[in-house]
């Protein structure tokens, strides 16, 4: 077969320095000295020494000795806190064609509970922007559909699930939000959202009993097999956790009433407005994942325009008490960063969320670590920086509930991901890049890269000789650095690619890295804005 160019684009790109592909990570043992720890909520160690061994800790103490064999980081005037965890952080199914009705699956294609995440893992992309803002272990769901499959628990290090995976199966993930509609098939309403999840659930308890029946009497004629009502038994029988997300707190109270008629083990997603019906939603008696996606205070109005609205204003002053006000009505809480266009937003909201909603710094703390463990059932490995859990650890310069915490490193498995500081922008990188990659056995590899948008809010495709695109899965500017995250699954990688340009006019230069190995990239801009549009 005759290799095309996006194929010999694609093939190279995997050979990158391909005796790079198991790069050292250095000693696996390590010893942060001299630093505050906070143990776990309401327990704090004003210095002392964490060890880490081949990705566990093995010690944690005032009095602790580092080891001989150990490396020695001096973290003076830092403070290590157990990683955070979000129990909900949502993936896009990376495969379309997995979307279409497969031979025994359900005839609507929003019913996908065969679906399992586990393969695709968090993309590269979403894991760093993930840590950066403190996370160590997520649970990640698949974000399409009605019944959108099952979801896993997996740590944020480098690497595919087969190195990060705690779980593979955590949940069957379900929301009403999601419809068809306007000539796009069922359900074209809520209503007829919460009319197939109610017959779904019915048909898979029948065929479930039709099978029991089937099973203790095969002499009759067997009963047909779908497997997406297969997938969803344990569901219906009240045997496996279903995750019900929603958009506001009343699809919380319609979620309760599926919990109610069907005897569902669920936990609930939030929408952070649940004190507007606090009563009834503490009455649900389930745990609840909550967004801490806050609201600015609405602009001031125009003369022209008509007077804030109430409900904004009542929004903007209550929202960050809401944790507060779901923990004093006994609900089970965890937050997450779902909902945040990044995720270091949940940084300053959990300090508004104290400094304004009433959470003391410990409830604030195990929100986002202790609860959701607990939640994730994973309490025996993480949530607390103590002997025998893993090595999942954020390291922040002070204290992590002030405005603007500063996070310096995030360890994953005793890996240490230093995180750099974010610089204002000083660029304006959109337009048509014509980009050349050097691969570390010198071959030059053409591509065009297309970004939109401002410095804040990038976007974009690369695209191989051929035209093949893909789009980016992350743009952002630091100073004068464009730094660049696309999915290379396209191109055979199994895994994201990532570089970086330092740009100076039309002109970029810079290096970047691959599931395989390193690269030099060179970029220059051949088309503005006003020119693409």
């Amino acid at each position: 077969m005759k290799c095309t160019r996006a194929c010999a684009w694609g093939f190279a790109l995997t050979a990158l320095v391909a005796a790079g592909a198991a790069q050292a990570r250095g000693p696996a043992v390590h010893a942060l000295t001299d630093v505050r720890i906070v143990v776990a909520p309401g327990q704090t160690i004003e210095k002392g020494t964490v060890v880490i061994r081949d990705g566990v800790i093995v010690a944690v103490g005032a009095d602790v000795a580092p080891p001989a064999d150990a490396r020695i980081w001096e973290h003076t005037d830092l403070t290590v806190y157990p990683g955070l965890i979000d129990a909900y952080v949502e993936r896009s199914w990376p495969r379309k064609k997995d979307d279409e009705a497969a031979d025994g699956g359900h005839e609507n294609a929003l019913v996908r509970p065969e679906r399992a995440i586990t393969v695709h893992g968090v993309d590269d992309g979403t894991a760093k922007k993930l840590r950066e803002a403190g996370f160590t272990t997520v649970a990640v769901a698949p974000e399409d559909g009605l019944f959108r499959g099952r979801s896993a628990i997996l740590n944020l290090g480098d690497g595919g699930p087969d190195q990060n995976l705690l779980r593979a199966s955590h949940a069957q993930n379900v929301t009403f939000a999601t419809t068809g509609g306007f000539g796009n098939g069922y359900p074209g309403s809520l209503m007829g959202s919460v009319a197939l999840f109610r017959q779904t659930l019915l048909d898979a308890r029948w065929q479930e009993k039709a099978w029991s029946a089937y099973s203790a009497n095969p002499a009759q004629k067997r009963p047909p097999m779908n497997t997406a009502l297969a997938a969803l038994a344990d569901v219906a029988g009240g045997r496996e956790l279903v995750v019900l997300e929603g958009d506001d707190a009343l699809d919380a109270l319609r979620s309760a009433s599926m919990i109610g008629e069907f005897g569902l083990k669920a936990h609930l997603v939030g929408s952070g407005d649940e004190y507007k019906w606090l009563d009834e939603v503490a009455a649900i008696g389930v745990p609840l994942i909550v967004p801490l996606n806050l609201p600015d205070l609405p602009d001031p109005p125009k003369e022209d325009d008509m007077v804030l609205s109430l409900e904004e204003l009542r929004h903007w002053d209550q929202a960050p008490g809401n944790p507060k006000a779901l923990l004093d009505a006994g609900v089970t809480v965890a937050l997450t960063a779902h909902g945040l266009d990044d995720p270091k937003k949940i940084l300053s909201n959990l300090w508004q969320a104290t400094d304004r909603g009433g959470l003391s710094a410990d409830e604030a703390l195990a929100l986002v670590t202790t609860a959701p463990a607990g939640l994730l059932e994973i309490s025996d490995r993480a949530g607390t920086v103590a002997k025998g859990k893993m090595a999942n650890l954020v390291v922040v310069e002070g204290d992590l509930f002030t405005e603007k915490p500063k996070v310096r490193e995030v360890w994953v498995d005793g890996h240490r991901f230093e995180i750099k500081e974010s610089k204002p922008a000083e660029i304006e990188p959109a337009g048509t890049w014509n980009l050349t990659v050097t691969t570390g056995d010198g071959q030059t590899l053409p591509a065009v890269m297309v970004l939109t948008g401002d410095a804040a809010n990038l976007s974009g495709t690369i695209s191989d000789p051929d035209g093949n695109q893909v789009p980016l899965s992350s743009a952002s500017v630091s100073g004068m650095r464009l730094e660049i995250v696309f999915d290379g699954t396209a191109y055979g990688m199994p895994g994201d690619i990532e570089f970086t340009m330092d740009i100076e006019g039309d002109s970029g230069s810079g290096s970047g890295t691959s599931p395989a190995g390193e690269f030099t990239i060179k970029g220059q801009r051949s088309e503005t804005p006003e020119v693409i549009r």
